[in-house]
């Protein structure tokens, strides 16, 4: 069989030099940073780093004394846009058939947990901070251990300059491009920590991709800041570098397994350890059977293939980690058309209106300055030129002498007072740009939605959430979706891959995790055996290994529970329509329990009826109802209160019967002239 000699663009063989490789690594980072610096939106980064951490640039023809003034709007305008949209609560979950249902659930019941321990909503936060000033920013769900040895599922967050694509396709979807470069700085402790094997090769380095052209500044200030700063590093820094820069490039390796035998990939013991086949050798066939191994059996990469390097050393070089086999980053963006792939930031349209907005503010200072201290001229005969220095117009017992022969008045303004006067459409011109500025952004929609989230919550303006939803917002928090459901996707997969069950245990109650989600592995929640295997020997006693690794079992178990976000239900908004909808189904005799509606509306400690279906829940519901009632009456027959006693209806006396629902509208909120709340579908 002819070799096949690989292209300048694609990935060197694994067992090809180590400078090699480096220098390959090189270029994919050259051209992922020319990738960038090729955006229309790159030329916007710098200065929303400057409008959103208060800095001031000063122009070429600017003085000293004139002002320098920056006004904030712009960036209280992001800082309440961001914060509104952070401010999510998203229906999202993991959903199967019925034989699956059990697996969901505890999938479900651990994803939320680690959302609210690990305070995720921050973590999404960061993610729209990166995207107003640079476009984009990523998210990347990473199972990371500690010192310590203990191990959890954090939210990573990075901005464009970090992400460094290349081949992109014409999408512009990160995951469809042939390699993805991940720019990370890490102290010098925990570089060592991670790879205590590089070490002696681990130090420090004054990079040219980091430090010096584009990235970095200096070691003094914080990784973030050095990550973005695009300046060269001054040679007048004196404190030594403590950070060591890493690069993840995650590649598209199409390599096939075209030898004559198979071929072992990961670590011996690694949860990413599998076996490829090569083609035309005998396989699982799924169904107990034997199949010959095809082109997507032998890929030798089918979860992508990963290299990590500093720029001295080539620290790993192998199979993915993680089981889903995508880009484990996830773009989020708040200004993004199709044709550019970054986005833009939310600097790139308010920007000009923010540095016009300032200029009128340094104006009406610099003329408020002159009239506390304006120029003075005055006759070099009457006045000594000490005299003048030394003169303060607004000096209390000023005395100065003066030739009343020569000048009939020692000082005159330079210029008529007219010039320092500030008329009004300054102040006209400067409302319209704030006001343009406003609408640029939709800050208003984001405020008000703000607003009506807080009225909701006490159920006095739901109408008033839901107009508040304007379209800007309403796309924004689309896309926000998209993201979402992509983290919580592969969120759904590390659980599966990394979390044990004694952490399972802790976040799912022992009625979800019954045993038989442990089937014949009780240390993982991914089955011992395909569907279809017997997990004995013909003796029946003595357990059988699977002829499938976890890894395939694992990617087989969650193709029957898949993930859904509900749409535009990370703003409240598809949660209250859900809530009343509830409560209008389950009044008009719908099989819907009690529980339901009470854990849509995020009342504690609920106590769930059995079953993996609603009806299941209703009728379980109503049998536990049935019983109690069954109780209750027993227990007034022994206490000897008959019946006949009883008030006619029951202890609660006749039941009030009121108009029937006219349904002429949708289900809305209103309130009784009593103060009840009802649910109403007339007009």
């Amino acid at each position: 069989m002819a070799v096949i000699v690989p292209k300048e663009w694609q990935a060197p063989s694994p067992d090809a030099a180590e400078a090699y490789k480096l220098g390959w690594i090189n270029e994919a980072t050259e051209q992922g940073s020319a990738f960038n610096e090729a955006q229309r939106g790159f030329k916007d980064w710098r200065e929303a780093f400057d409008i959103l951490s208060g800095s001031t640039r000063s122009t070429k023809d600017s003085v000293d004394y004139h002002s320098q003034l920056s006004g904030r709007r712009l960036k209280t305008n992001i800082r309440a846009a961001i914060s509104g949209l952070a401010n999510i609560r998203p229906l999202w979950g993991f959903h199967a058939a019925k034989e699956y249902s059990k697996y969901a659930e505890a999938l479900n019941k651990t994803c939320w947990a680690l959302y609210l321990e690990g305070y995720w909503d921050q973590d999404v936060k960061e993610c729209l901070w990166w995207a107003a000033a640079t476009g984009g920013g990523f998210s990347r769900p990473v199972y990371r251990r500690d010192i310590q040895g203990n191990g959890n599922i954090f939210l990573d967050s990075f901005g464009t300059p970090c992400v460094l694509p290349v081949q992109m396709p014409r999408n512009g979807d990160y995951n469809g491009a042939y390699l993805v470069t991940l720019l990370e700085e890490v102290p010098v402790f925990e570089a060592h920590w991670r790879f205590p094997l590089f070490q002696d090769r681990l130090k420090p380095t004054s990079s040219r991709y980091w430090y010096a052209p584009q990235i970095r500044e200096a070691s003094k200030q914080n990784a973030a800041r050095r990550v973005l700063n695009w300046f060269k590093r001054s040679n007048e820094d004196k404190l030594t570098d403590q950070y060591i820069p890493l690069r993840w490039t995650t590649i598209n390796d199409c390599s096939l397994n075209l030898t004559s035998q198979p071929i072992h990939m990961g670590q011996p013991g690694a949860s990413w350890e599998y076996e490829v086949p090569y083609l035309g050798q005998e396989v699982p066939n799924g169904a107990g059977g034997k199949r010959e191994a095809d082109e997507n059996d032998c890929k030798i990469y089918p979860q992508r293939r990963v290299i990590i390097s500093s720029e001295n050393c080539v620290l790993y070089d192998g199979p993915g980690f993680n089981w889903d086999g995508e880009l484990d980053l996830t773009q989020f963006t708040v200004d993004k058309m199709p044709w550019e792939p970054t986005g833009f930031s939310m600097v790139h349209d308010a920007g000009a209106l923010q540095n016009a907005i300032d200029s009128i503010d340094r104006s009406m200072l610099n003329k408020i300055r002159a009239q506390m201290d304006p120029s003075l001229a005055y006759p070099i005969g009457g006045v000594t030129k000490q005299e003048a220095e030394d003169f303060d117009p607004f000096g209390l017992r000023q005395r100065i002498g003066f030739d009343e022969q020569a000048v009939d008045q020692p000082f005159k303004l330079c210029v008529p007072p007219e010039v320092y006067q500030i008329g009004g459409e300054s102040f006209k011109l400067r409302e319209v740009l704030m006001e343009e500025l406003d609408f640029q952004l939709g800050t208003r929609d984001i405020v008000e939605m703000a607003k009506a989230k807080a009225l909701a919550k006490n159920m006095d303006s739901i109408e008033a959430l839901l107009k508040s939803y304007g379209p800007i917002v309403q796309d924004i928090a689309r896309g926000m979706e998209k993201s979402l459901g992509r983290v919580g996707r592969q969120v759904g997969w590390r659980i599966l891959q990394f979390m044990p069950t004694a952490r399972l245990m802790q976040y799912a109650d022992l009625e979800t995790l019954a045993m038989d989600c442990w089937d014949y592995d009780p240390a993982s929640i991914v089955p011992s055996h395909m569907k279809g295997e017997n997990p004995y020997e013909e003796d029946g006693s003595t357990p059988r290994i699977s002829m499938y690794t976890k890894m395939q079992r694992a990617k087989q178990f969650a193709k029957n529970i898949r993930f859904f976000l509900m749409p535009y239900s990370i703003h409240s908004v598809t949660q209250m329509t859900f809530r009343l909808g509830l409560m209008q189904l389950r009044g008009r005799g719908y099989p819907i329990s009690a529980a339901t509606v009470m854990e849509s509306w995020e009342i504690p400690n609920v106590g769930k009826p059995t079953g993996n279906t609603e009806q299941e829940r209703f009728a379980s519901e109503k049998a536990e109802e049935i019983i109690q009632a069954a109780k209750l009456q027993k227990i007034i027959q022994e206490m000897g209160i008959e019946q006949g006693l009883m008030p006619p209806g029951g202890a609660g006396g006749p039941k009030k019967t009121g108009r029937p629902n006219s349904d002429k509208s949708a289900p809305h909120q209103e309130v009784k002239s009593d103060g009840r709340p009802i649910v109403s579908t007339s007009q």
